[in-house]
């Protein structure tokens, strides 16, 4: 199986008159044979017999070169040795036809301006000389009077007339010369970026804008099963995606102008077992132009089984370690209490100390869990009628006495428009995000305000925009761009002392996306922060569709 296009050589890719140099020669040779022959009404007997000969080898030699151009013999077909025979045939022929009278002195002519050509203005030269050395020797033999003026005049004329061919093609075949090393220096690298893509595990195919194959190595093949050659084949016929409900899906490169991946796909293996495999698609721009894509496919099943494990370990993990912590944390706070409260500092201390730590421990623990569940799709999110103010303002409550032992002011604004409006939404889901973004506002914020916000952000059905604000340390530049990362801390002084998992803000935007909210932040350095979550009047998620129809049937929620 070859995984490319057979294409031609590089001299016939950067010169196309080389490749079609032995078809115009053929084609020259027959008609020059073709017109000698029809001068046999014309010549006399002694002439005739050697044009007869020489025809007879001509015709021969132009069958031979036939042959080896078919056969590919390099040696017959050689170009310098054409030129040389083309040569001796020419001059035979001229000398025993009258010399320098003879009808065929056209002959040389051409001979002398195909070398000039081809090769140069030395072997015009060469080929000049050697001519009228042999045609000044045979006129002198004849008369016995010496050399003809006259033929010296003709043979310096063709001379000339050569050595201008020359140098009108010498640039021209200077610069045939470097696009052919270019070409097949190019050649060289291609059979080796194919090689190498051949070599890899990873299914590599590239598709025109028409989603079909034009280059695939051995690992589609294998994906193809019972296609050998996949050249031209349409992209979904070659490889066959399926969902995890067992459903075709149908790949549409033409229109993704970006670089992007898909982990949720599974392809049949050989033996006809489904595989999960990761599928990256990037433009294949030439010249500016977009003419297709490539498509990399890799088997993620082995680590799609670790993560599986790796959840399910953390998860098992959060929910045994829950109420362990629970217990604990009761019983501090007991021993905190009256009539059990020491009566030495130093044992509160290390009371409050204890208990500090565990809240704190609970707080991964319940980030972690929280991953587990974003991360797995198993998140069980209840839609219900929600009142954005109402929850607003037990947002408020829940944290008024954290900003107060810090001594910031924790204030709320509502749009007056949005007293009565109601929304069909996760309240779970919306009071987990605007916790993470309220505590991480406590965190990073030592003196000032926090403000609690709703808004309506254009018109009276496109949902509500809460919003937290701060006056607290801000994020650095180089920290905005993966502020949503999974674990990611930043590593300015300021935000590294006051610790955590980095789980919050990634979790906050996997919660977002299942009920098809939008999380977005606004910051300055030094100058506090702003976090925002836009809900929609209901989720458009997929798997929340059945619940909104139900809901706007039984007229269930009025939206804002």
């Amino acid at each position: 199986m070859s995984s490319h296009r057979v294409i031609a050589k590089p001299q016939d890719l950067v010169e196309p008159r080389i490749a079609s140099y032995f078809k115009s020669s053929w084609y020259a040779r027959w008609i020059i044979v073709a017109i000698v022959a029809g001068s046999f009404l014309f010549i006399s007997g002694l002439h005739r017999q050697v044009v007869e000969i020489l025809l007879v080898l001509a015709t021969a030699y132009n069958a031979l070169l036939l042959l080896g151009a078919k056969q590919n013999w390099t040696a017959v077909t050689d170009q310098r040795l054409m030129l040389a025979i083309d040569s001796v045939l020419a001059l035979i022929l001229v000398v025993f036809t009258g010399g320098i009278s003879s009808p065929y002195l056209m002959v040389l002519v051409l001979v002398v301006v195909s070398g000039a050509f081809w090769y140069g203005i030395w072997v015009t030269l060469v080929i000049t000389v050697s001519q009228t050395l042999v045609l000044l020797t045979e006129k002198v033999q004849q008369t016995h009077s010496g050399a003809s003026k006259t033929l010296i005049v003709e043979m310096l004329i063709l001379a000339t007339v050569g050595a201008y061919v020359a140098w009108l093609t010498r640039s021209e075949r200077t610069e045939r010369n470097k696009l052919i090393a270019l070409g097949t220096q190019t050649e060289n690298e291609r059979q080796q970026l194919l090689a190498l893509i051949n070599n890899m595990r990873d299914a590599v195919i590239v598709v025109d804008n028409d989603d079909e194959i034009i280059i695939y190595n051995q690992a589609a093949v294998a994906l193809s099963h019972s296609l050998n050659d996949l050249h031209n084949v349409p992209l979904n016929k070659a490889v066959q995606f399926l969902d995890d409900n067992g459903h075709i899906v149908e790949l549409k490169t033409k229109r993704s102008k970006a670089a992007s991946e898909r982990k949720d796909l599974n392809a049949k293996a050989a033996d006809g077992s489904l595989i999960n495999v990761s599928v990256s698609t990037a433009p294949y721009i030439v010249d500016r132009q977009n003419r297709g894509h490539v498509l990399i496919i890799r088997d993620i099943t082995q680590e799609k089984t670790i993560e599986k494990e790796r959840e399910e370990f953390v998860a098992v993990a959060s929910h045994e370690l829950r109420t362990p912590l629970t217990i604990a944390q009761g019983d501090i706070s007991f021993l905190l209490s009256p009539p059990y409260l020491p009566k030495d500092k130093e044992s509160v201390g290390m009371l409050n100390s204890a208990l500090s730590s565990l809240k704190q421990l609970s707080h991964i623990i319940s980030d972690l869990t929280n991953l587990s569940q974003v991360e797995s799709e198993e998140l069980d999110v209840q839609l219900e009628p929600l009142n954005p103010v109402a929850l607003l303002h037990e947002c408020e409550a829940d944290y008024r006495d954290q900003a107060k032992s810090k001594g910031l002011q924790l204030n709320v604004q509502i749009d007056p428009h949005l007293s009565s409006a109601t929304i069909l939404t996760s309240r779970y889901v919306v009071r987990e995000i605007l916790s993470i973004y309220i505590s991480n506002a406590l965190k990073f914020t030592d003196k000032g305000s926090i403000t609690l916000s709703l808004t309506n952000p254009q018109k009276e059905t496109s949902g509500v925009t809460f919003s937290i604000r701060d006056t607290g340390i801000g994020i650095s530049q180089s920290d905005q761009k993966r502020i949503f990362e999974k674990f990611f801390q930043s590593e300015d002084y300021g935000s590294r002392v006051h610790g955590g998992t980095g789980l919050g803000l990634y979790i906050a935007r996997s919660l977002a996306n299942r009920i098809t909210a939008k999380v977005w932040f606004e910051t300055e350095l030094d100058k506090g922060s702003a976090f925002y979550l836009w809900v929609p009047p209901y989720s458009k998620h997929k798997q929340d569709r059945g619940k909104v129809a139900a809901a706007e049937t039984k007229d269930f929620f009025s939206t804002v």
